[in-house]
């Protein structure tokens, strides 16, 4: 009985060490638990979620804004655009080979990057970065990385600034063989960091290019310096090369928490990221959607075809984090990449001239985030409420009907709320911030502070969104499997007890503790809970799983199991065997 036992429990260690491989998912970026160096620093973590939308990672045919299907006339911008140019930069850089932050390959690519970025007539210089990482074996893996800067100063507005970003780091990552063969296989080893969920691995002896992902953006970002050189523009622009974008984006993480000073000036942020082919789309946050209407305007007059969709991953989401607005210059939507992080990530795959394309338009956008026709901020107007049965109406008038709102709840931005909807409030003193952004990035925001002395009801109809249901998961979902719900039923939730907040919505998820309640309104129109509430704690570029502990990336039960299994095997046997030896009945032979 005792060795059945035994063997049961090691049956269940193998199992949950396979389960990493069964619920492993793509990911752009790698997410790491690194958060030991996040814990001595006060850069806010934070991470988009989405409650209602599900398969966008899986299917580049399921963003869910609108396409921008644009005309296809010939250029007439009177920039000078060089494709030879950027041929030739995504040549250079490429050639350095695999880019990991770290590498000799790196530092070599960064002084090509310094030159060219001199050569435009920008003040440059290296802003060095070093992190301690905790690997998958529980080691500690302490890395340094170096991103480049370079700075156009501005005119009337220098204090406000233009953000143009693209990482030079690059991976390749291939599958292993299948099986228990592939799986200790030595050439090939795990991710960097521990915890991730990756069903890819990463091959040491890989010596990919990177020319796509992401040469190819950088000389877009270099060409688009060139193309600014001798214009005056009001406002300051950045022009900045990111290490370690692909192992967490370690080196935008660090530019951000370096310069804390600068968040508050940061209009908006531009970043390349994987821009050699077809098609373009500029991806975006609904609270930024001023932003990239800018994109769609100007691909719209120099003839660039583009598409707009929701979500992408790279290093704008670290700024997305902190509350800064930013969009991506892209055409992948991962699967759809075919050379995605792979060793056919070459030049012989890239189409120059769509590079050509992308540094026109987002030098025509620069352009005119740099030098707006206006810059008097929109004016907000928020009514202090009156707050009954922990209840209250949101109102607020903005100058500007055209700006786009976002709406904060003790800093937790909520994404873009209108006005004259109720919710309600946890007991206690809350601030509740309205931001307006107007098509030129200028800012106009107004807080009030309220007190709710009373318990919620939850009586109230709540806001009539239906869902669909999915069998997807979603990176960028909070809650529950989407079969958990009927598509007759009404869907609501309330995040840390304020709401009631829209499906659909998009926000900015704070770090720290938080409580997630989804209510259902069934066809007679009754409220129930269904026991949907989840209780979790968010760090920064995590998804949260709930309900499945197997899913819960920061779940000790995998390592926890494992000792409890190597101990009860060795008890066991330990025993058995001492009790086989000192049995007199066994010959020497069978002790031997």
């Amino acid at each position: 009985m005792g060795r059945k036992l035994a063997n049961l429990v090691i049956t269940f260690l193998i199992l949950v060490l396979l389960s990493e491989t069964v619920f492993a998912h793509d990911y752009h970026v790698l997410s790491s638990d690194f958060h030991e160096i996040n814990e001595t620093n006060s850069c806010s973590e934070k991470i988009v979620y989405n409650i209602s939308y599900s398969g966008w990672n899986d299917s580049p045919d399921k963003t869910i804004s609108l396409l921008s299907k644009l005309s296809e006339e010939p250029l007439s911008v009177p920039l000078d655009i060089s494709q030879t140019r950027i041929e030739n930069s995504t040549r250079i850089i490429s050639s350095f080979g695999e880019r990991k932050i770290g590498s000799k390959n790196a530092a070599e690519a960064s002084l090509f990057i310094k030159n060219e970025m001199e050569n435009a007539g920008l003040h440059v210089s290296f802003d060095n970065f070093s992190v301690r990482v905790r690997t998958r074996n529980f080691n500690y893996w302490n890395v340094s990385g170096a991103n480049v800067v370079g700075v156009k100063e501005g005119n009337v507005l220098k204090d406000e600034i233009i953000l143009v970003t693209a990482h030079y780091d690059s991976r390749i990552l291939v599958p292993p063989k299948s099986g228990l063969r592939g799986f200790f296989d030595s050439r090939v080893k795990r991710p960097y960091f521990w915890p991730v969920w990756s069903d890819t691995y990463v091959c040491e002896s890989a010596n990919g290019t990177g020319a796509d992902d992401n040469a190819g953006g950088v000389a877009c970002m270099l060409e688009l310096a060139k193309a600014l050189q001798n214009k005056s523009l009001n406002r300051t622009i950045y022009f900045i090369a990111f290490s370690g974008e692909e192992s967490n984006l370690l080196g935008s993480q660090a530019w951000v928490e370096a310069h804390p000073e600068l968040k508050d000036n940061i209009v908006a942020v531009v970043n390349l990221d994987c821009v050699g082919n077809e098609p373009l789309c500029v991806c975006y946050l609904p609270q930024y959607a001023w932003l990239k209407d800018i994109f769609e305007n100007e691909a719209r007059n120099s003839g660039v075809r583009i598409q707009s969709a929701l979500i992408e991953r790279g290093d704008h989401e670290i700024f997305w984090e902190n509350h800064i607005p930013a969009v991506v210059l892209c055409h992948h939507n991962y699967k759809s990449h075919d050379n995605f992080h792979k060793l056919s990530d070459t030049v012989d795959n890239i189409d120059f001239s769509v590079i050509r394309n992308a540094s026109t338009l987002a030098a025509r956008s620069v352009i005119y985030l740099a030098d707006p026709d206006e810059n008097q901020a929109p004016l907000v107007n928020v009514s202090n409420p009156e707050i009954s049965e922990a209840s209250f109406e949101l109102i607020y008038n903005v100058s500007d009907p055209e700006s786009t709102v976002e709406v904060f709840f003790d800093n937790q931005s909520l994404g873009n709320l209108r006005s004259g909807r109720t919710f309600s409030l946890p007991v206690g003193g809350h601030t509740i911030k309205v931001l307006a952004t107007d098509r030129y990035g200028n800012r106009g925001t107004e807080s009030i502070n309220v007190v709710n002395k009373e318990k919620q009801s939850r009586s109230s109809e709540p806001p009539h969104q239906e869902i669909e249901c999915s069998e997807n998961e979603v990176t960028y979902v909070i809650g529950y499997p989407e079969n958990y719900m009927d598509s007759n039923r009404t869907l609501y939730y309330y995040l840390d007890d304020f709401g009631p907040l829209d499906p659909e919505n998009l926000f900015v998820l704070t770090p720290g503790s938080h409580n997630l309640k989804i209510w259902f309104e069934n066809e007679n129109g009754t409220l129930f809970m269904e026991n949907k509430t989840s209780d979790f704690r968010k760090y920064s570029m995590e998804r949260v799983q709930v309900d499945n502990p197997f899913m819960d990336r920061r779940n000790p039960l995998i390592f926890v199991s494992g000792v409890v299994a190597i101990l009860a095997a060795f008890a066991f046997y330990g025993k058995w065997i001492i009790k086989r030896f000192s049995d007199p009945k066994v010959s020497k032979d069978e002790k031997k």
